[in-house]
């Protein structure tokens, strides 16, 4: 029996890489990565009715998907060598241009040396503040004048985040990591040795570590007023510094350790009254805490964020079955980052995109990684280069995803799960609808589809019963971007669908013109 399993399934890949080959597959229009809309990012952003999207324009009548990969040095250096090495910034920005990305999260690091669980010293720059000495830090480098800005930080952001912005790439701008400040359970490379606010680090007399256990959580605490003032400082010049550009959202912390929820909230209230008095107000996020207590999400969903990054935990599944955007007050920003750390499929970002979240991809990109995080050659055996098949079937649904965003009202559209047997619905009732149907099969049953053709297709029962008239029909294969046209349908009742090709589908439904 194992056997004549076998022969089958080899037979199977055969004829469908056969026929694939070919060119037999599904037929169609390539669904662009790139979508119609180019030029300069519109702004600034604001989450639109139903905080499910974030709108633009007049009357917040275009709303924007955010979607895109963001990676841990896309604003500073880091390497070994001292100074490290720069990442090809433009070239990372063609890199999301190819995929048809228009969101990143810029990274910030806290530390000047130091990253947990690699016994290297990784070097990390520009930093904010200005190493005048007197004195030698721990890093060996002269302490840090915590009351002198290092004017190269500032010049770095704002030139980054105008690049970006140019060709139409939001950028959320971290203020803080909690990576920065402590080990995260590791047991070497504590960054807190290369932290300014480590007392053997400035020449001001600042001590973060409160209790002295050698580690800086109590900087993302309001324990030390002094701290706290340096901080809003630096939050008012990084205010000043971009605050007047379109493309720019707000992140005040990465990962920050649990405790931090007032904290953050101070903060936000912060940068929202700074941008009260500028006369330009950006959206402000806070996402999970690392280590997450238990059902942190609801301190997001309770805070005076404008939008949140949740975590993943049984009551909010967002890995496998997304809560959808209007459960919750809160616009989201689901990021692979605090779901898996590294990880995510093409399937999550339909899932996240129906369920009306802003789905992201923590992309190690030209990182070399190991166990989940970012490591650098010395004493590592076993770390792995990213290649472009690991990652490239995430990017590019994140790419057909922000497509099919721009072809739709999508600023009418709601998460509405009850209108579609599979779950995943996006509708304007009546209008407009979008609608995911996961395949139930696996790789082989999607190539065995490439031969079968429709005879494999996904099939979903949608309800129709809003809608009174003629409804165009389209379905967009997400696997090979491609929108194959469908017969048109009369509304008015519940219809069952078949998609025209095997593997993950996605049915368009709109109302037809008058007269049509």
């Amino acid at each position: 029996m194992g056997s004549t399993l076998r022969r089958r399934h080899a037979l199977l890949v055969v004829l469908a890489a056969v026929l694939l080959g070919c060119g037999c597959g599904s037929p169609g229009t390539p669904l662009s990565a790139t979508p119609h809309r180019r030029g300069a990012a519109e702004g600034p952003l604001v989450v639109g009715p139903g905080h499910t999207w974030f709108v633009t324009g007049a009357g917040g009548r275009h709303a924007v998907l955010l979607t895109g990969s963001h990676t841990w040095n896309n604003f500073q250096d880091w390497g070994l060598a001292d100074p490290p090495a720069a990442l090809d910034f433009p070239g990372y920005l063609d890199f999301l241009e190819r995929h048809g990305h228009n969101f990143i999260r810029l990274y910030v690091w806290e530390q000047a040396a130091w990253f947990p669980d690699t016994p290297d010293k990784v070097v990390v720059a520009p930093l904010p503040y200005a190493r005048t000495g007197p004195g030698r830090a721990l890093d060996g480098g002269p302490r840090f004048d915590l009351e002198r800005f290092e004017p190269g930080y500032f010049s770095r952001l704002r030139e980054r985040v105008a690049m970006a912005g140019a060709r139409g790439i939001y950028v959320s701008i971290m203020l803080f990591n909690g990576w920065s400040i402590e080990l995260k359970g590791k047991k070497s490379g504590n960054p807190w040795r290369g932290h300014p606010f480590n007392r053997e680090n400035n020449v001001n007399g600042i001590d973060g570590d409160v209790n002295g256990d050698g580690e800086g959580k109590e900087v993302h605490t309001l324990a030390n007023p002094a701290v706290t003032a340096l901080q809003k400082a630096y939050v008012r010049k990084v205010v000043d510094t971009v605050g007047d550009l379109d493309n720019v959202l707000w992140e005040i912390s990465n990962e920050s350790p649990p405790g931090a929820d007032a904290w953050q909230y101070e903060f936000i209230r912060t940068v929202q009254q700074l941008e009260s008095a500028r006369g330009k107000r950006h959206p402000v996020g806070m996402t999970a805490l690392w280590p997450a207590p238990a059902d942190h999400n609801a301190s997001l969903f309770a805070s005076p964020a404008d939008w949140v990054s949740p975590n993943d935990n049984s009551k909010d599944p967002y890995q496998s079955d997304p809560p959808r955007s209007t459960a919750r007050p809160k616009l989201v920003v689901s990021d692979t980052d605090h779901l898996w750390g590294l990880g995510g499929n093409p399937s999550w970002v339909w899932k996240s995109f129906l369920r009306g979240l802003h789905p992201i991809l923590m992309d190690p990109y030209v990182t070399t990684i190991h166990n989940n995080l970012p490591v650098w050659p010395a004493g590592q055996t076993a770390a792995t280069r990213p290649t472009d098949g690991n990652w490239d079937g995430i990017r590019k649904a994140m790419g057909y995803a922000r497509a099919v965003s721009e072809r739709v009202d999508l600023a009418s559209m709601r998460p509405m799960d009850e209108l579609a047997s599979t779950g995943y619905c996006l509708a304007a009732p009546g209008r407009e609808y979008l609608i995911y149907l996961p395949s139930r099969g696996g790789r082989l049953r999607s190539l065995a589809g490439r031969v079968l053709g429709g005879l494999a297709g996904e099939r979903v029962e949608a309800d129709l019963t809003a809608a009174s008239g003629n409804l165009e029909v389209a379905w967009v294969d997400v696997e090979r971007g491609v929108v194959v046209p469908g017969a048109g349908v009369t509304g008015g009742r519940r219809l069952t669908f078949r998609a025209p090709f095997a593997g993950d589908a996605l049915l368009h439904l709109k109302e037809s013109p008058r007269g049509a």
